[in-house]
């Protein structure tokens, strides 16, 4: 067993470095997200850099090639201001298994006790493994103790470690996407808005539901909810191609949109509509499971309610989607807009994309570039 705390080498404090902080990096299925950030005064924020890249085949296997990994990026960090090769990156979901744990308080050697724990819910010998884990709940009163507690092969650690530091980068850590998300939150909201905070991180084949409160991650869980099975749905339905069916959403999204009202275009409405009831029973399953996560939440919370609700990964690029999850989960969310304007700055010349559609892209590339920049570190 390895814990994953010794691929963690000490970042600068924010109050002593002025300068920009790692590079967060991201390498999802088919896309490289970095952004890199600095930190300004009063809890404040300017984003250097940041970039997206597409890339074809599948992360495995550009993992497999660092050449072909160095050609994507190094141009990238020569030409878009990024500051150095240091990097924060992240462990795909898939390898990192989160897993929370409860054990009595007055447990000594809490270390000893997590190990012991995570031996009986892991295959194989946790030898095996990389370890880490935060703690959740820890106050003196309470009967219990509560830790979220991270496991990876440690076979997919050194392989991802050998691909990044072959291809010319230096790792200052390998981080998980929930921990990621919470510097985020930790960033964007103070006092009651940030009581407790579900982020749900939308892939092709599955989605994350991620509940942070105040500053520590409380939940985190995959649920079967994803782009490549609404797609086929829409396919199947309209007898129609599924790059047809993407077609048709970013023309019409799923909601009916401004411009489409202010001139009378009803038939792109209902597109719109057809859409919508297409896909409606798998955003339908999706809300039972965060219902699920909102009864969790408040026990957990002695019935502090969530207090904002954010769609992010590909699903959230869909017009429409986020007004349609909201809405179907009659939640009324403040608008999130001019406080993230109000945290980060840009320094970026590229300012055609919305923030909102960009922050949804590259967040959690954001919050791996905040490690050490946020106070709770």
């Amino acid at each position: 067993m390895t814990i994953l705390q010794k691929f963690r080498r000490k970042s600068p404090s924010p109050a002593k470095s002025a300068g920009p902080g790692l590079i967060g990096l991201d390498i999802s299925a088919n896309q490289i997200h970095m952004c890199q950030i600095r930190p300004l005064e009063n809890g404040l924020f300017s984003i250097v850099a940041k970039e997206t890249i597409e890339f074809s085949g599948n992360r495995d296997k550009l993992l497999a090639e660092p050449k072909k990994l160095k050609r994507l990026i190094g141009p990238v960090l020569r030409k878009k201001n990024f500051k150095g090769k240091r990097v924060a990156a992240l462990m795909p979901w898939e390898q990192a298994k989160i897993i929370l744990l409860t054990y009595k308080s007055n447990v000594s050697d809490v270390d000893s006790e997590v190990v012991k724990m995570l031996s009986k819910r892991i295959e194989g010998s946790i030898d095996d493994y990389v370890v880490d884990y935060v703690p959740v709940r820890s106050n003196p009163s309470d009967e219990e103790h509560m830790v979220v507690a991270t496991v990876a092969k440690r076979e997919a650690v050194d392989s991802m470690l050998h691909a990044l530091i072959s291809c010319g980068l230096e790792v200052d850590s390998l981080d998980i996407a929930p921990t990621a998300l919470r510097r985020i939150v930790s960033a964007l909201y103070t006092g009651h808005a940030a009581d407790n905070v579900l982020m749900i991180n939308t892939y092709q084949d599955e989605s994350y539901l991620t509940v942070i409160s105040g500053r520590r991650l409380l939940f985190n869980q995959a649920v079967p909810f994803g782009e490549t099975m609404l797609l086929e749905n829409i396919a199947r339905e309209l007898d129609i191609s599924a790059e047809s069916a993407r077609a048709l959403i970013t023309d019409h999204g799923l909601a009916k949109q401004p411009l489409a009202l202010a001139i009378g275009a009803e038939a792109e409405s209902g597109i719109s509509a057809t859409l919508l009831e297409i896909v409606k029973p798998c955003f339908l399953d999706l809300i039972n499971e965060i219902n699920r996560v909102l009864v969790f939440t408040a026990s957990e919370t002695h019935g502090v309610p969530v207090s904002r609700i954010c769609l992010l990964g590909c699903i959230a690029q869909w017009p429409g989607a986020q007004q349609v999850l909201l809405s179907l989960l009659d939640f009324d969310a403040p608008d999130g807009q001019t406080e993230f304007n109000q945290v980060f700055q840009d320094e970026n010349e590229d300012t055609r994309i919305p923030w909102e559609g960009l922050f949804s892209e590259i967040s959690i590339a954001m919050g791996l570039s905040l490690r050490g920049l946020v106070a709770d570190e």
